[in-house]
C-alpha cells in the first residue's frame, strides 16, 4: 500500500505538535489554497498563522504573499515583539505589539515571486514573561495565473 507523500507531511507534522488545514473553499481562489498552523508558545499561549498568494495588494495585480498571525493571549495589556519573515527576509516588524481583551492579530503581504517556494514565518517574544513563539508555514509555487509576479 503506498501512502501519497503529503499524507506523510500532515501525519508528521500532527505528530510534532503542529496543525496544518488547508479548506475546499479556499481552493477555488485563482491564487490557490491557503495554508495554517497552529500551535502553542513556550508558555502555553495558543496562535494561528496563515498565509497564501493574492493579487489585490498595493499594486494591482502584483502577486503578493501574505501573512495573518493571531495569538489568543487571553487578556489585553500584554506587550510582544512580533516579526514577520518570507524565506527569511524580514517583511514587517513591531517591537511594541499590545494585546486587546481578544489577543493579537497582525495582517501584513510582502511582494512574491512566481516559481518560488516561501516559507513564511511568524515570530514573537513577550516582553514581561519572556515567552517565545516560533511559527512557520510552506507555500508551493504561486499559481501562473495568478499576478504579474514581479517583486
Amino acid at each position: 500500500m503506498r501512502i501519497p507523500a503529503t499524507a506523510l507531511v500532515v501525519s508528521a507534522l500532527a505528530l510534532a505538535g503542529v496543525a496544518v488545514s488547508t479548506t475546499t473553499a479556499d481552493a477555488k481562489r485563482r491564487c490557490g489554497e491557503p495554508v495554517t498552523a497552529q500551535g502553542v508558545g513556550t508558555n502555553g499561549t495558543a496562535w494561528t498563522l496563515k498565509s497564501m498568494y493574492d493579487d489585490d495588494g498595493p499594486i494591482p495585480g502584483a502577486l503578493v504573499v501574505g501573512e495573518e498571525f493571531e495569538i489568543a493571549t487571553q487578556g489585553a495589556g500584554q506587550h510582544w515583539t512580533v516579526t514577520f519573515s518570507d524565506n527569511g527576509q524580514v517583511f514587517f516588524t513591531n517591537p511594541d505589539d499590545v494585546s486587546t481583551a481578544t489577543g493579537i492579530r497582525e495582517v501584513h503581504m510582502n511582494p512574491a515571486v512566481h516559481n518560488t517556494v516561501e516559507h513564511m514565518r511568524a515570530q514573537a517574544t513577550r516582553h514581561d514573561t519572556g515567552e517565545t513563539i516560533d511559527a512557520t508555514v510552506t507555500l508551493p509555487p504561486a499559481p501562473a495565473r495568478c499576478g504579474t509576479g514581479s517583486a
